[in-house]
């Protein structure tokens, strides 16, 4: 279709779900027209806007500055205080002496973690490949060993060996494609005693359809606007890569799913998922805590 007719019926209250229909269709002008329309009142649309005109391509996490002020603000300080005080209840559940954290970030969910807990592993191990995030967690954490590199080549280089009674990731396997992280987790496998996971459990919509597009429109423009004096930078720094790598086909950053695919994302690797948890309900999808073991 010609960008005349994609756009009949494009208003300030439906343009942005219209723009992120357009853009994972590849139709990047009609995307900017609709954008346009939708500028004035929409966090969102003046900074996907403004990354397609500069033709930006970055990760959701190229910008640690704005992923560091996205997570300590708005809706996620409530979100990480639950999700610690659900981690540090398994820490006293299950009574890990070695732990190995995923994508651990700055230690935003680990650090309270071990601080809460009344049985915190003795062991803590991370794995994370953003440069500036692992500094400042080194810095925070004494760790008994820090890898500053993805899950997919931390993997590959583990020996007969190395073991930990728990393995936890959170909000992190959903940067890693479903393909690519079967093949870690299978290798992972053998390695650990138990695996836990805290995700979104988004909403399911048939793909491609205007409710899934508007869906994703809401919960984007509601997690840019929480973010106060800083919603301009999480906006543009990073809920703009992130929404773009999820709808360009061509390089997408993000496989989010609803648990129930997580659970058979565990069970395909090899992993027994065991239990699901909510943890709290949030503005972009309730967050879940779901427990496998081997």
């Amino acid at each position: 279709m010609n960008s005349k007719s994609d756009t009949v019926g494009v208003t300030p209250s439906n343009a942005l779900g219209i723009a992120l229909a357009a853009l994972a269709a590849g139709r990047e002008g009609d995307a900017m027209d609709a954008l346009k329309t939708a500028r004035e009142h929409s966090l969102m649309a003046r900074a996907l806007l403004a990354s397609l005109e500069a033709g930006h391509g970055a990760n959701a996490y190229d910008a640690p500055r704005a992923f560091e002020a996205f997570i300590r603000g708005g809706g996620n300080v409530a979100l990480y205080r639950a999700v610690s005080a659900a981690l540090a209840g398994v820490y006293d559940r299950y009574r890990p002496a070695r732990l190995l954290d995923i994508g651990a970030g700055d230690g935003m969910a680990l650090v309270p973690a071990l601080e809460a807990a009344m049985h915190a592993p003795h062991r803590v191990d991370v794995v994370e490949p953003n440069g500036e995030m692992f500094a400042k967690l080194a810095a925070r954490l004494p760790l008994h060993a820090g890898y500053n590199r993805g899950l997919e080549t931390f993997v590959e280089q583990l020996g007969a060996d190395d073991r930990w009674e728990l393995a936890q990731s959170t909000f992190a396997l959903q940067s890693i494609s479903p393909e690519a992280r079967v093949r870690a987790l299978q290798k992972l496998l053998p390695h650990v005693n138990r695996l836990v996971i805290v995700e979104f459990d988004v909403p399911t919509f048939a793909a491609g359809s205007a409710d899934l597009y508007d869906s994703l429109a809401t919960r984007y423009e509601l997690a840019a606007s929480e973010q106060g004096e800083h919603a301009g930078l999480v906006a543009s720094g990073f809920l703009a890569p992130m929404v773009l790598g999820q709808l360009r086909a061509r390089s997408p950053s993000n496989w989010e799913q609803p648990a129930a695919a997580w659970a058979d994302e565990l069970l395909a690797s090899g992993f027994r998922a065991v239990e699901v948890e909510h943890v709290l309900d949030y503005s972009w999808a309730p967050a879940v805590c779901i427990t496998a073991v081997p």
